[in-house]
């Protein structure tokens, strides 16, 4: 049995990848797709029902204003039922790069305009079962410059923050959202 175990973790860590045998679409809607999987493992076992979700790759976006301030939201989300503290954020629209996208959000929901932006890391929340990318870019010395133009399910307002403030908030938990705790991670504001 102990050769046996072992055999499996050794084929595992020299072929760790699954093999796709048949995916089937469960459920489609204009947010989400849900697709049921076979799949083989790389021990031969083989699953028939792994559930995978597929949403619209997003952009993070770290920004801050001329004197540093990072661009905060406090946005109320649906799912939990609370307002809480995030990044500006968004889907990015088809065959749209990260950078476009990122720079359109900012404006629409804050009414800041970069300065300066660069794509960051690409990050994924939940890669077990998710295939979308969250894209993080870094907005530095963004200037406000016109009024926030927000779609019918955002409710948002904007505030700035410097960095030991940002930093006493997400240590004492205010912030939920991991994309947002992360891409300031990535971005060594946290």
């Amino acid at each position: 049995m102990y050769l046996s175990v072992l055999r499996n973790i050794i084929v595992y860590m020299h072929n760790p990848s699954w093999k796709l045998i048949k995916r089937k679409n469960v459920y489609t809607s204009k947010f989400v797709k849900v697709y049921e999987d076979e799949i083989e493992l790389p021990n031969g076992t083989r699953i028939d029902d792994y559930t995978i979700i597929e949403k619209k790759d997003i952009v993070m976006i770290v920004a801050t204003d001329r004197e540093g301030n990072i661009i905060v939201l406090d946005e109320y989300k649906y799912a939990i039922d609370a307002v809480i503290p995030t990044l500006p954020a968004g889907g990015l629209k088809k065959d749209e790069d990260p950078i476009t996208c990122a720079l359109r959000e900012l404006k629409e929901e804050t009414g800041y305009e970069f300065g300066k932006a660069e794509l960051i890391t690409t990050l994924h929340d939940y890669p077990t079962k998710d295939l979308h990318k969250v894209y993080v870019v870094r907005v530095k010395n963004a200037k406000k410059l016109s009024q926030q133009n927000h779609e019918a399910t955002e409710q948002i307002t904007w505030r700035l923050l410097d960095k030991d403030s940002l930093k006493k908030e997400v240590l004492s938990g205010a912030w939920k959202g991991t994309s947002s705790v992360a891409a300031l991670a990535v971005c060594g504001l946290i």
